[in-house]
């Protein structure tokens, strides 16, 4: 009998622990998902730390002010399974950046792309945004307005990436 209530406890326990993961991956209302960002941009801060790896970045608008955006990644671990390191963005790297952003005047943003200037070297996802028919290739978007001048050309993405850190 007294099995019945300590398992009970540890149901719901583990029902409450449930709903904060399942809120935490919910983005519907936090980004543009009908704008893309293509643009030159420097690096200013790139943290590789849970739960997920974020680079921030300087970029210029059409009215050529300088702003400091940030994007999210995926995690650490994922990062690592896709050649990524704690090394990959230094301060200062040139990057051609596409990314979708937060929705408001936020300067966030998901779904990224980068390509080093000095290397051609690719990072990052291939736009496509979201899983299954909920999907959207950023590619397709239009450009979020006041970022139509800075518009750069990514080059296509032949889909190779970096050897894993996990099969060295």
């Amino acid at each position: 009998m007294i099995r019945k209530p300590a398992a009970s406890l540890f149901v719901v326990a583990l029902g409450l622990l449930a709903i904060p993961l399942l809120a935490h991956h919910g983005t519907a209302g936090v980004y543009d998902f009908t704008h893309r960002i293509t643009t030159k941009a420097t690096v200013t801060q790139y943290i590789f730390a849970n739960p997920h790896v974020q680079i921030y970045f300087s970029l210029k608008n059409d009215k050529g002010e300088e702003q400091v955006w940030g994007v999210e990644t995926v995690s650490p671990g994922n990062a690592l399974a896709n050649g990524w390191t704690k090394n990959s963005f230094k301060t200062g790297d040139q990057l051609l950046v596409s990314f979708v952003p937060a929705k408001g005047d936020r300067h966030f943003g998901s779904c990224p792309q980068f390509v080093f200037v000095a290397t051609g070297k690719r990072l990052g996802g291939n736009g496509r945004c979201g899983m299954g028919g909920e999907a959207v290739d950023a590619n397709t978007l239009p450009v979020k307005p006041g970022y139509t001048a800075v518009e750069v050309q990514m080059p296509k993405d032949t889909r190779e990436r970096p050897e894993s850190e996990q099969e060295k």
